[in-house]
């Protein structure tokens, strides 16, 4: 589903609000509530405003949400390979980047595979992410489906792994035998790896390039 930017995006107010709020203030009381806890009514008792005065800065949670993952996706950087042959270290580097989103803010990986966003934070990086793919000799739409498949796959697992923390404590001792248990209780960086890695090497060279990792 594609998200377009509300009149609440360019910051403006409606005629007649009382300026005891602004949108950024919104934003910062819902970061520091999390998406797992933001409801509309626990950011309006944080700021000691009503409820219904929200919506004159966001439509909805579901815009919210997005201002807040939007924030959060801005302080990821894309840094170019020095050698064109390490292109592959700089998805790396941005599948570390949103894991560690992830684990800031529970809930973010879930809810950025419902919402296609369109937001300047994730297409700056989106843009970033496919100058890097283009330098190093990739077409423009192979590009960007390179980073519309790392990024689908990446929110999947840290959204899963994020569902995962509460079932580990109560696997069983029955239960030990079982592969898919004893997967379940490996270390969670060890998964990661085996996913970036798995991923990263599948993906095909550049045109004219011979295969290099």
């Amino acid at each position: 589903m594609v998200v377009p930017m509300t009149y609440a995006a360019d910051g403006q107010r409606r005629r007649g609000r009382p300026p005891r709020i602004s949108r950024d203030h919104i934003v910062d009381a819902a970061c520091e509530l999390g998406i797992e806890n933001l409801t509309m009514a626990a950011v309006a008792e944080r700021l000691g405003v009503t409820h219904q005065s929200l919506y004159g800065w966001v439509q909805d949670r579901d815009e919210l949400i997005d201002l807040v993952s939007d924030r959060l996706i801005r302080r990821l950087e894309i840094v170019p390979p020095a050698d064109p042959a390490d292109w592959r270290d700089s998805l790396r580097s941005y599948a570390n980047g949103l894991r560690r989103l992830s684990e800031e803010m529970p809930g973010f990986a879930a809810a950025g595979l419902g919402r296609f966003r369109t937001s300047e934070g994730y297409v700056n990086i989106n843009d970033a992410v496919v100058r890097v793919l283009n330098a190093v000799g990739f077409e423009s739409s192979m590009a960007q489906r390179i980073h519309d498949t790392w990024n689908t796959v990446l929110l999947g697992w840290l959204a899963r792994e994020e569902a995962l923390l509460g079932v580990r404590g109560s696997v069983g001792v029955g239960a030990s035998a079982s592969a898919q248990f004893v997967e379940l209780r490996s270390p969670s960086d060890e998964r990661f790896e085996f996913l970036v890695h798995a991923f990263l090497a599948g993906l095909p060279d550049p045109p004219d390039r011979g295969h290099r990792d």
